[in-house]
């Protein structure tokens, strides 16, 4: 089973987009003033939920048809 590859290699899913789009409402939500390490850590979390989404969906694009369900041979050796 061949998955055709899209033209463009940064072409985002559903999952990345919606992670990038929440980012900017999240850091508003979750920002304290006057805490900056508070914030470098929140920053650096949200970057990286945000790359880690994109290289995901990178990942299952190019390994579409290698994911599922794993079956092995349990039968005996004399069976075979």
């Amino acid at each position: 089973m061949s998955v055709p590859q899209a033209s463009n290699r940064w072409v985002l899913g559903g999952g990345a987009i919606v992670l990038l789009v929440i980012a900017l409402p999240l850091w508003n939500e979750f920002r304290i003033k006057g805490q900056p390490i508070w914030n470098a850590f929140l920053a650096a979390f949200l970057i990286g939920l945000g790359v880690s989404a994109i290289l995901l969906q990178r990942f299952f694009r190019v390994h579409a048809g290698e994911l599922g369900e794993a079956r092995f041979d349990t039968r005996n050796q004399d069976e075979k």
